[in-house]
């Protein structure tokens, strides 16, 4: 409790807000394209407002140089979109104080592949970027190599699969399977299949 938290690419602000409501720290929450309003509905919700401050903008064009000395920095489904950018490891490295962790949870494949296969271009609009998805080996040797980190965990979640194919189960079952859930989410759904 009390510590400082940047939650890069923080979407929606559920993660910022789960991070104040159960661990008590102060988050600063950062996202290029959701708005400021959206995020504070969220910590809304959830009775933390006053634990975050919300900025929209782009981490690799830097933050106000009041926003320093995190005890951590977390990034959930967002690393791949600015982790790899020139100099952003050296960055975020210089938000930390000493001793400070950086956590990232990302959306990976299990081993590197030069040739994405066609099921992970069709993504029926949105944009998934599986270019930029890497293996945890490959993440890892990013981070050592940019010698900001010392890495102490980097793997991929046993049942990270699972977990996967629970969220579309849990999304199909709340809209009752419906025709317009399978048309959206086809895409998805052949991918789990491959």
């Amino acid at each position: 409790p009390g510590q400082k938290v940047l939650d890069l690419g923080c979407g929606r602000g559920q993660t910022s807000a789960f991070l104040a409501a159960n661990f008590g720290v102060k988050v600063v929450s950062v996202d290029l394209w959701i708005n400021n309003q959206e995020r504070l509905k969220k910590a809304e919700q959830f009775g933390v407002e006053s634990l975050i401050t919300s900025l929209q903008g782009d981490i690799t064009r830097g933050l106000p140089a009041e926003f320093v000395n995190f005890d951590a920095i977390f990034a959930m489904q967002s690393f791949h979109t600015f982790g790899t950018k020139s100099g952003i490891l050296s960055y975020l490295g210089s938000l930390l104080k000493k001793g400070g962790k950086i956590c990232i949870a990302q959306t990976c494949f299990d081993t590197e592949t030069n040739n994405l296969p066609d099921t992970f271009r069709q993504t029926n609009g949105w944009n998934a970027e599986y270019e930029k998805y890497h293996s945890p080996d490959w993440w890892r040797g990013l981070l050592e190599t940019s010698r900001n980190f010392e890495v102490e965990f980097c793997e991929e979640i046993s049942d990270g699969k699972i977990m996967w194919e629970d969220h579309v189960l849990y999304c199909g079952e709340r809209s009752n399977w419906s025709e317009e859930y399978l048309e959206k989410t086809a895409w998805l759904i052949r991918q789990f299949i491959w």
